[in-house]
């Protein structure tokens, strides 16, 4: 857990994900993509994480019962 902790405060790490953000910002203004799309869009990624977490935590609730 700590290494993962370290990942996100990482100086680069932080810097790669402004990054990476500025770059979605400027090709999606560049694809004239409109807002409702963009809502469509965000709760899709949404859904995912929820879905993701999920799968976490039901692994994570099987791993504590089998010790």
């Amino acid at each position: 857990m700590e290494k993962i902790k370290a990942f996100f405060q990482n100086k680069i790490t932080k810097i790669v994900a402004w990054l990476v953000l500025a770059l979605d910002i400027v090709v999606l203004f560049l694809g004239n993509v409109t807002e409702s799309e963009i809502v469509d869009g965000v709760k899709m990624v949404f859904v995912i994480i929820a879905g993701v977490a999920m799968f976490i935590a039901f692994i994570s609730e099987r791993v504590s019962k089998k010790k």
